[in-house]
């Protein structure tokens, strides 16, 4: 096709052809876009189309790129769904496996020996050495380190069977 008649047709046709997807869509971008693509296609292949059937081409055209948009949007869209469920499957899955072992774990401190939980809780959750926790309980290194070695003995016991 001759750049002229190329640009004859455009010129005639482009805008009732956007117009055209326009009324099916309702998105003007999406319709700008077919529509160039359309003529890109007649460019590029160099389609040798009769002046007096280019409508009915045209319009042929723009009618099976819309199909070829909608199948790959529902394809898309089908997809995303999947994953999102599939996330929020996973997530859910997840904070629940969250919160009942938290629980648990809770539980298990909660059940430790008075001794036991504040070794415990003072070397996890004020980060204090086996030496700063002797001073301030007034108990030897190696009364400590018994406490300890048994609240992790028993926790470990209690969260993993």
């Amino acid at each position: 096709m001759e750049k002229d008649d190329f640009k004859k047709l455009f010129d005639t046709y482009f805008d009732a052809i956007k117009n055209y997807i326009f009324y099916r869509i309702g998105d003007i971008d999406v319709a700008t876009d077919i529509t160039q693509d359309i003529f890109t296609r007649i460019w590029e292949k160099q389609i040798v189309i009769d002046i007096s059937q280019a409508k009915y081409l045209l319009y042929k055209m723009a009618k099976d790129m819309l199909v070829s948009k909608y199948r790959r949007l529902e394809v898309e869209n089908k997809y995303t769904t999947r994953m999102q469920f599939e996330m929020t499957e996973l997530t859910e899955a997840h904070d629940y496996d969250y919160k009942q072992l938290k629980n648990q774990y809770e539980d298990a401190l909660n059940k430790l020996p008075e001794k036991q939980r504040t070794v415990f809780l003072m070397s996890r959750m004020d980060e204090l050495k086996y030496a700063e926790i002797a001073e301030r309980l007034d108990i030897s290194i190696k009364t400590v380190e018994k406490r300890m070695s048994n609240a992790l003995f028993y926790l470990r016991k209690v969260l993993i069977a």
